[in-house]
């Protein structure tokens, strides 16, 4: 009670000096009562434990009394606070059974025995009380928590200026730990436990004295979180009873006031929103009306809308550094008219302009004429080009393939924040929206969150260093941001256009992309090129041809990571599809044509198949495909495929040139839709329409278009359909009459394709495919009149003189270039079937009789039997070669058979092929049969057809068991055929057959001294043979002495190759050892092998440890070498 009574007595007295006037400050609040007052009141009547809490609160207030200092550090003043009074009652003895003689006379007395057990238990309790009073001092704490009272708002401000208490942090540990133990998180509670080793986290009192224990942790977050209001929706106070003061009065009134303005506001804003749902819809019902009109009116728009505009944009400049901004002078119509036909003469001529003449002086101004017209579409979707125009079906392909996918969810995390618009009104309300989702995770992966809110301030900031410092924050988050990442960028930076009624510049993104374009990360290179491609359509015109091509130019001539080039041709994709000003053509021929010769594979197909067809496009409405672009790619293959003494020098030049002759052949055939459009679209063809032909292209046509961005209904578009237009023009005859374009088709490009097969190395089968590929194509797509009166025609005179040097040809070491043998093949299969088929016989037998190189011959059936259509037509002008007379003749046929096995259908390989094998392997000639062998030996590893399989054995069998033997030119194809079908056929036929018989060749080779190339194929043939399955018997019946005949042939004739044998040896005897036992039984069950196979890799997984263990073991005597793994 008095220890009560004194508390509450301080209590008043704190009171008191809280509510006492503090005018005066301290020094009246200590002239009323003072702290050393209340200690003597406490010390004075004993109140111990309420003057040691105050001593405690004060020393951490840094604010010590030595008054209590003293007191409580003199063990003194607690020496009498366990004496009490004791009865003096003796201590009862028990008899002794000790002698006199056992007794310490000196140690023990009857009168200081009791004195000495009271002293021990004195001291016992002495130290028992110093160690409560030091536990007491530690742990002490609050009185109770009803003592604390409401704080204001200076001490809530402050109270999180203190550094934490000892029994704030002892709490808080024993709520941790409670909540790792409830989670399961027990090896983490250990070892938390094991870090605050002086907690005893089993009793809540060890954290305090008269502390109550708070509820879990889990429970105080969500406390927090519902007290705060973040797990709640919004709400507002309806009515408070409390005491209202004017004041309050007043801001209730405003607050009403506001919210009705608010709700009148969101109301506004909601038929806004109707209204622009319907003015949407009305939109698109026009943009719908305005693509199905006629575009004729549209394009005379144009021309008038350009008619007062000059663009003289410099092409040679590439510094972006400098500009000089020129404004039009107006023209009348007359004026603009005449200078039409000084341009059109101006384009007729070729012109050639490489990168390095692009170049100029630093010094040097790029003048930039704008247009005086304004920009008639509001629209931020449109890109600022007046003077070009581009069909909308091929606009959304060119953006399909160039622009930048955005992720799904930017549309919530970026775009749904800034529908609204940007201002600064609305600022905070974007803040609102991004904030909670920052503060809780700005993590490596949550940090696109913050990507709105940075953007909303670059449009607002009015000051250029801040927007620069906030972009550069942008461009940032990611050290090295990925895909997904940079997508999120780019989303951001895609939403801020579109805010923009018009295009703008976007420099001081553009700059800072030009500095990330030399970033050492190619992250960041990537970054900065796909930021071209998402600008591309929201940046004017004059710096997209100014700034932005220089960027990229610059990126694909110096960028070294593939990837980023990629996306560098990607990006100069979009800008030659938005581009407008003619002059710049040549800047981007030639930057097209540059990264056709990339070495990278993944370049050279982002540049043929989106940058140049862009391009093709764009030549195309200028009028420059014929006279600039072909020309130009057919010069390339013409210097690539000229024979020279450099390049027969080198293989890896040759294989390098090899590769780009094949991609520049296969962007002719990318560009051959373009092609057909410039030659069909005349006024000559259009004259002769019918409305009567479908509008549907022709399926020649249809199977040219490889991507919908070469579809003729996309990238371009006429006063007429341009489906009827080209099915005029196949289905029509054009002896009578003849146009400008027609006859350089015939004059220029089929000329340059005869020179350019006649030198083409036949040996790179790559190039000779893609050239067979395009001439095929070409055929197909002009149609059979233009084929057999233009193509043929033109290839006839060579093909009349290669077959006069043909039948020439006595000297089988004589060479004659037979290039235009497939060439004239690819003619022929789009012609008619029968002509097709009497031409491969006639080359067949005529180059076999002449002992000419096939390898032509071979690539073009191989390339024709992969066509369903034709593998008939092959294999009928095949089987004359299967039933001539000459064995030359059948042994080429057969080398044909054995290279197109893997093409044909399955049905013509039963019926087609199988029987001209088993025919060719009963020739009596033994080099039609050796021929043959390899035949069988294709459809036994090759064909999925089981009859043909099952032949093609049996008759191996019957030729291998010819009571005459096996004659010496049979013998090497045999045994590497053998060899070869090992492993797909039964184990019965390995054994029975193919191990039986390698064993009698070997022997008679022993015995004849053959030749090396047989021993060369025995060893082969083994090789493959001793990892098959056999049997045992087998092993030591046929394998085991194969080898020890083949042991004594290579060691007489190829000695090379006696340690192979010797090794192949070894291992068939490792298998012979095996008890017979173990293979019976792992031959009926798996069990006994699994088991066996366990054990020998336990076995040797041991004897791996041994060995790692004594490599790791360190010696005693070598003090030089580091104990890297002893503890520290």
């Amino acid at each position: 009670m008095m220890a009560s009574s004194s508390v509450e007595e301080v209590r008043n007295a704190e009171h008191r000096l809280q509510e006492a006037p503090s005018t005066k400050g301290k020094g009246l609040n200590q002239a009323m009562i003072s702290y050393e007052e209340i200690a003597t009141k406490l010390l004075s009547e004993r109140l111990l434990l309420t003057a040691l809490e105050l001593h405690a609160e004060l020393c951490e207030a840094d604010r010590e009394l030595p008054l209590l200092r003293d007191f409580f550090s003199n063990p003194n003043n607690f020496e009498c606070l366990n004496m009490k009074p004791e009865p003096c009652l003796p201590i009862p003895r028990s008899s002794s059974q000790a002698t006199l003689d056992s007794l310490d006379m000196t140690r023990y007395s009857e009168d200081g025995g009791g004195v000495d057990e009271r002293v021990a238990v004195l001291e016992f309790e002495l130290r028992k009380a110093k160690e409560n009073i030091n536990s007491l001092r530690a742990n002490l704490t609050v009185v109770t928590e009803s003592e604390v009272s409401t704080p204001d708002k200076n001490s809530e401000k402050s109270l999180f200026e203190h550094p934490i208490k000892p029994h704030e942090q002892r709490a808080l540990n024993f709520l941790v730990n409670e909540y790792l133990l409830a989670n399961s998180y027990k090896l983490t509670s250990i070892t938390f436990s094991d870090e605050n080793e002086d907690q005893d986290f089993e009793d809540w009192q060890d954290v305090g004295l008269n502390i109550p224990k708070p509820p879990e942790l889990l429970q105080i977050y969500r406390e927090f979180m519902r007290s705060t209001g973040y797990d709640k929706p919004p709400s507002s106070t309806v009515a408070v009873q409390t005491e209202e003061t004017e004041d309050d009065v007043k801001e209730k009134a405003k607050e009403a006031e506001l919210n009705k303005r608010v709700s009148e506001q969101a109301e506004e804003v909601e038929r806004l929103k109707q209204q622009t749902v319907a003015l949407e819809q009305e939109k698109t019902n026009l943009q719908e009306m305005l693509d199905s009109a006629n575009l004729t009116t549209a394009v005379s728009a144009t021309v008038q809308e350009g008619s007062g505009t000059i663009l003289t944009l410099n092409s040679s400049s590439t510094t972006p550094d400098k500009f000089e901004m020129l404004e039009s002078p107006p023209q009348d119509a007359s004026s603009s008219q005449a200078a039409l036909p000084e341009a059109e003469e101006d384009d007729s001529a070729s012109m050639v302009v490489s990168l390095g003449e692009t170049e100029t002086s630093e010094r040097e101004w790029t003048r930039i004429h704008f247009p005086r017209t304004d920009l008639t579409d509001s629209s931020a979707n449109e890109s600022d080009s007046p003077s070009r125009y581009l069909p909308a079906s091929f606009r959304r392909e060119v953006l399909k393939h160039c622009q930048i996918p955005v992720p799904a969810h930017a549309n919530q995390v970026i775009e749904e924040p800034l529908k609204e618009g940007i201002t600064r009104e609305c600022l905070p309300d974007i803040a609102a929206h991004t904030l909670p989702r920052i503060i809780p995770n700005v993590i490596l992966n949550k940090r696109e969150e913050v990507i709105s809110l940075l953007l909303s301030i670059v449009k607002l900031q009015t000051s250029s260093v801040e927007r620069e410092k906030l972009l550069q924050i942008l461009f940032n988050l990611q050290k090295r941001p990925q895909n997904e990442e940079r997508h999120m960028v780019l989303a951001g930076l895609i939403a801020i256009a579109k805010l923009e009624k018009e295009p703008t510049d976007n420099e001081e993104v553009l700059n800072l992309c030009w500095e990330q374009s030399q970033h050492k990360y190619s992250e960041r290179r990537l970054l900065a090129a796909e930021c071209c491609a998402a600008l591309a359509i929201y940046t004017t015109s004059s710096i997209r041809n100014s700034l932005m091509i220089s960027m990229l130019q610059q990126m694909l001539l110096d960028d070294k990571e593939p990837v980023v080039r990629v996306a560098v041709v990607k990006s100069l994709s979009l800008l030659v599809a938005l581009m407008d000003d003619p002059d710049k053509y040549f800047q981007c021929e030639e930057l097209a044509l540059t990264a056709m010769e990339d070495i990278s594979p993944d370049v050279v197909d982002a540049a043929s198949s989106i940058l140049l067809p862009i391009l093709a496009q764009w030549a195309l409405s200028l009028k420059r495909l014929q006279s600039h672009l072909l020309p130009r790619i057919l010069g390339k293959l013409r210097s690539l495929v000229k024979p020279s003494a450099v390049n027969s020098c080198s293989p890896t030049r040759d294989y390098h040139e090899g590769n780009r002759t094949a991609a520049l052949l296969g962007l002719l055939y990318k560009l051959l839709p373009h092609t057909i459009v410039c030659v069909v679209d005349t006024e000559t063809v259009r004259r002769r329409m019918q409305e009567s032909l479908s509008p549907q292209l022709p399926p020649e046509l249809t199977s040219l278009c490889n991507s919908t961005i070469v579809d003729p209904k996309i990238f371009y578009e006429c006063e007429v359909d341009i489906g009827i237009l080209l099915n005029t023009f196949l289905l029509s005859a054009w002896g009578d009459c003849t146009w400008s374009e027609l006859e350089w088709l015939s004059e220029k490009l089929i000329l340059d394709l005869i020179d350019i097969t006649l030198s083409v190395n036949i040996a790179q089968e790559n190039v000779v495919n893609e050239l067979l590929t395009y001439l095929q194509s070409l055929c197909l797509g002009f149609g059979k009149y233009i084929t057999r009166y233009k193509i043929l025609l033109a290839f006839k005179p060579h093909l009349d003189r290669m077959n006069e040097e043909l039948s020439a040809l006595n000297d089988h070491n004589q060479t004659i270039n037979l290039n235009l043998v497939p060439a004239h093949l690819s003619i022929l299969s789009t012609l008619d079937s029968n002509e097709f088929t009497n031409a491969l016989k006639h080359y067949l037998i005529e180059m076999a009789l002449r002992g000419a190189d096939l390898n032509g011959l071979r690539i073009a059936v191989v390339k024709y039997c992969a066509q369903d259509k034709l593998q008939e037509f092959v294999l009928s002008g095949l089987w004359d070669g299967v039933v001539h007379q000459s064995s030359t003749v059948k042994c080429a046929t057969a080398s044909l058979f054995s290279s197109i096995i893997c093409k044909i259908s399955n049905k013509l390989v039963d019926i087609r092929i199988a029987p001209a094998a088993v025919t060719l392997a009963s020739d009596s000639d033994a080099s039609v049969k050796a021929a043959a062998v390899q035949v069988l030996g294709k459809l036994v590893t090759e064909s999925k057809v089981r009859d043909a399989k099952d032949k093609a054995r049996l008759t191996l069998e019957t030729i291998v068991r010819d009571p005459q033997g096996v004659p010496s030119v049979l013998a090497v194809p045999l045994v590497l055929t053998l060899a070869a079908i090992a492993p797909s056929c039964p184990q019965n036929y390995v054994e029975d057959v193919i191990a039986t018989q390698l064993t009698g060749i070997t022997a008679s080779a022993l015995q004849q001294n053959r030749k090396p190339d047989l021993a060369n194929a025995l060893v082969e043939a083994y090789s493959v043979l001793v990892y098959c399955t056999l049997s045992n018997q087998c092993v030591n019946n046929a394998i085991l002495p194969g080898l020890k005949y083949l042991e004594g042939l290579v060691s007489q004739v190829v000695p090379q190759q006696k340690d192979a044998v010797r090794s192949l040896l070894r291992e068939i005897e490792s298998k012979k050892d095996m008890p017979r036992q173990m293979d019976r039984s792992a031959s009926m069950s798996s069990g006994i092998s699994l088991s066996m196979a366990t054990v020998n890799v336990g076995q040797g997984v041991e004897d791996m440890r041994q060995r790692v263990s004594k490599i790791f073991q360190q010696k005693t005597n070598s003090p030089s070498m580091p104990s890297i793994f002893r503890k520290k």
